[in-house]
């Protein structure tokens, strides 16, 4: 434990000390009427009622059908396949004797995915510190799409005596649209404090393949990767094309920098949760041991909504957010 967390742990167990003293054998002092905290007595309401089932298929490519090989003459072997169309002026040249095929309309080549998540989402979580499940905070995620653009919001904050020592609130913001393969972010910033030092951002410049990120003036640009997202974007591309089976590996950016990571899936789970029991896809980060690690339950029945996320640090410590409450529009 640091020096200054030690600090923190001694005024909290003192100040929890001094009120159990003056509550005990003080005098009667009328106290104000007491509220409880939202965050640790959640209500529980009725959930929509679940969308239809609908089997969701992953977005593949489709190729042209391919031109058989000619057969070959004596003296010369045959021409390797191109995976490259021919220019013009080469097709009609090596198409005198035999016509090609007709090219398939694009709307084969490249087909969209229809978009299942919602229009308007609300989920309230309770944040939990530790193994034991301590409640330290709440958040909020709200995910908006109007057509095929998209902005997701998620806003935390402490709650309880732990709001005596950490205060202020943690904003994360992702703007981007859908395409045919899923979230693809335009702009992702979080704020950790009032000052520009904990400010981060992300710039995805899709035309010119360059992402642009950093904290405040002090910013890098490298090459965009093909699908990258960011820390709020990544959790709704799962929901977007959920990991059935197998795994998948994202670029993912934090705002400090960009790397890549590898998801699996672990199989469904009923979780009991405030909502009540509810079906889960879990899905599992690759990693190595003492390594950073997050797991995420995708709510099966709730367009894979994120209903449980679990980051473990490197020294073990974890930190967990729950559903307390789901709203679907």
């Amino acid at each position: 434990m640091t020096p200054a967390a030690f600090k923190r742990f001694f005024w909290a167990l003192a100040l929890s000390l001094l009120v159990h003293l003056i509550v005990t054998f003080g005098p009667s002092i009328p106290l104000p009427e007491y509220q409880p905290d939202p965050v640790m007595e959640a209500s529980i309401r009725p959930l929509p009622p679940p969308p239809p089932a609908v089997k969701k298929p992953r977005p593949r490519p489709r190729l042209a059908p391919r031109k058989p090989p000619e057969p070959a003459t004596s003296g010369s072997p045959p021409a390797p396949e191109s995976v490259v169309a021919a220019e013009p002026e080469q097709a009609s040249a090596a198409t005198q004797e035999e016509p090609s095929p007709p090219a398939p309309p694009e709307s084969i080549i490249a087909e969209e995915a229809p978009i299942t998540l919602p229009e308007h989402a609300e989920i309230r979580y309770t944040l939990y510190k530790g193994r034991d499940g301590f409640p330290v905070g709440k958040a909020v995620h709200t995910w908006k799409r109007e057509g095929k653009s998209y902005s997701i919001t998620q806003i935390a904050e402490a709650s309880g005596i732990v709001s005596f020592f950490y205060s202020g609130r943690h904003v994360q913001i992702s703007q981007g649209v859908i395409t045919a393969s899923g979230m693809q972010p335009d702009s992702y910033w979080v704020q950790r404090g009032q000052r520009a030092d904990r400010t981060d951002t992300a710039k995805f410049d899709w035309n010119d393949r360059q992402l642009t990120f950093g904290t405040g003036s002090d910013t890098r640009t490298v090459r965009l990767p093909d699908g990258t997202q960011d820390l709020l974007s990544f959790l709704y591309q799962l929901a977007f094309a959920p990991p059935l089976e197998g795994s998948t590996r994202l670029h993912i950016t934090t705002g400090r920098k960009l790397g890549n990571y590898g998801y699996e899936s672990r199989g469904e789970e009923t979780l009991e949760t405030p909502l009540g029991l509810i079906k889960t896809l879990r899905i599992a980060q690759l990693r190595q041991e003492g390594e950073e690690n997050t797991e995420i339950w995708l709510a099966t029945e709730y367009h894979y909504l994120p209903l449980k996320i679990r980051f473990t640090d490197k020294q073990g410590s974890v930190m967990e957010q729950t559903a307390a409450a789901i709203d679907i529009k």
